[in-house]
């Protein structure tokens, strides 16, 4: 499945949470794995939390606190 984060896509399997996805585009940055202090909000500016499911080609901003 392909998502973008940030306007980077990211890919990985189909269904897979905000969270697997955020932390493939870490791994993509070479970021380091900390999922705390992170804001996750989708195309349309909603807050949306780690647990979410995601279709293919979702778009999130993530913004680090």
């Amino acid at each position: 499945m392909k998502a973008f984060v940030n306007e980077t896509e990211v890919r990985t399997y189909y269904g897979a949470k905000v969270k697997s996805v955020v932390l493939a585009y870490f791994r993509a940055k070479n970021l380091p794995l900390n999922l705390e202090g992170i804001e996750v909000k989708d195309a349309f500016g909603n807050v949306i939390g780690l647990d979410g499911s995601l279709r293919a080609n979702s778009k999130i901003y993530i913004k680090i606190l």
